[in-house]
């Protein structure tokens, strides 16, 4: 958990730092190939967003798979409706 919540006070320092300037900015990556390619920063951030709606899915359907209702699946609590004045007829 220490870890877990490591990884998202970086992230979070991350897109927090981001502006609309720095966003266009054109960054080298190294792939793991060893590859280099140029992608803006704006462009990195999205991508690890859809890095981690593609994982929850993956945990989603595990915990499905086990009987498990995800906690994001869990009903809502039902709102109250406030009370109506009477009507005169």
């Amino acid at each position: 958990m220490k870890a877990l919540h490591a990884s998202y006070d970086y992230c979070d320092g991350a897109y927090n730092a981001l502006t609309d300037a720095s966003g266009g900015e054109v960054i080298t990556l190294t792939q793991k190939s060893g590859q280099q390619v140029q992608q803006t920063r704006m462009g990195l951030l999205i991508l690890n967003v859809l890095h981690n709606e593609e994982l929850y899915g993956s945990v989603v359907t595990t915990l499905r798979i086990k009987n498990i209702v995800p906690p994001s699946s869990e009903p809502r609590p039902q709102r109250q409706q406030p009370q109506q004045e009477p009507r005169l007829q």
